[in-house]
């Protein structure tokens, strides 16, 4: 989970299983380093750890097409990191920065392996702001920051749809306007949604919700993976940094994942 304050969940590190199982915790000893222990905590996902994390499958992931037209790997996001220090990956964010992630049609759909259909089921028209988590200036946790990294932002009339497909080792995260507007900063109160698609080294996708902060977080949001049907929503969303997994982050073993996220 990524936010633009320090009050974040810590990294957790459930059993990741197909979504048929339940999450469990289990215990996790990250490495620490004297005056940045939170700022490491808060710079990984537990969804898309997999089973390393276990003692399993271990090493680099090999990776697979994930569809025409994306930006060559970005900097760094091919290099391998310290299994116990996951906070400092460099997640693909295209070369250049946000060509990991393209807008297509519906009829291109089939062409890609990690998709997002965003659908406006309010009254009102919705802007979404989608943004990498690794941000413009190359490091971890920092793409939320919009005065230093560029988010995509698109607007969606009641009942429209807009389709986004994602490059191998995408981590990303959105929201939706209060009022509309494409303000990146009009859109940090509202519910977030979060995913990766192929993890680099592990080859795991997944997903959350996320009201932790800023206050005031709020709005409709439900994530649904198209093959399962597993939901998460604001209902089940994390609210504070010691909720229990289960529930909330949704580890998807590698594979297409192709993601619908509705608002309202």
């Amino acid at each position: 989970m990524s936010i633009c304050s320090v009050s974040h969940r810590p990294v957790i590190a459930p059993r990741l299983e197909p979504v048929s199982s339940p999450v469990q915790r289990v215990a996790s000893t990250p490495v620490s380093r004297p005056g940045n222990d939170l700022r490491q905590k808060l710079m990984t996902d537990s969804f898309e750890q997999g089973p390393s994390r276990l003692g399993g499958v271990s090493g680099a992931f090999t990776k697979s097409f994930a569809g025409p037209g994306f930006g060559a790997p970005s900097a760094g996001s091919t290099e391998p990191v310290n299994p116990s220090e996951p906070w400092l990956a460099k997640n693909n964010v295209g070369s250049p920065y946000n060509s990991n992630m393209l807008f297509i049609e519906p009829s291109q759909k089939s062409q890609f392996k990690y998709t997002n259909t965003f659908t406006n089921n309010t009254n009102q028209p919705q802007t979404i702001t989608l943004w990498n988590k690794t941000g413009e200036n190359g490091n971890p946790n920092d793409g939320q920051n919009f005065d230093k990294s560029t988010p995509k932002t698109f607007t969606l009339q009641p009942g429209e749809s807009q389709l986004v497909a994602f490059d191998n080792n995408s981590s990303v995260a959105w929201c939706a306007s209060k009022d509309g507007t494409a303000k990146p900063g009009a859109n940090s109160g509202q519910t977030w949604g979060e995913a990766t698609f192929a993890n680099a080294a592990t080859g795991w996708s997944g997903y959350d919700t996320s009201q932790i902060s800023p206050a005031g977080h709020n709005g409709k949001m439900s994530i649904t993976n198209e093959a399962t049907g597993h939901t998460v929503t604001e209902t089940n969303a994390w609210q504070t940094p010691s909720d229990d997994p289960a529930g909330r982050d949704v580890g998807v073993p590698a594979g297409p994942l192709n993601l619908v996220t509705t608002l309202g």
